[in-house]
């Protein structure tokens, strides 16, 4: 989820040829009730992997793009 619009998620989505979709939060309701902090109008770059009972089984307080793929997946095989 981000801050950006939807039009900017889809433009980013398109660009990188991602076969997924990415979610949209411009006004930040929903990057607000989960706490993430916003540092000059841009969200933290944080992570919520939620378990299929809508718990969040884990938090990513400091993301690093090259390397969160990863361990998402791990932890997502650990969740699972």
């Amino acid at each position: 989820m981000s801050k950006d619009s939807v039009e900017a998620q889809k433009k980013f989505a398109e660009k990188n040829r991602l076969n997924f979709k990415l979610l949209a939060d411009a006004d930040a309701d929903v990057i607000a009730k989960y706490g993430v902090g916003l540092a000059f109008g841009i969200a933290k770059r944080q992570s919520f992997l939620i378990d299929s009972k809508g718990k969040i089984a884990k938090f990513y307080d400091s993301v690093s793009p090259a390397k969160h793929a990863g361990q998402v997946a791990k932890d997502l095989a650990e969740v699972s």
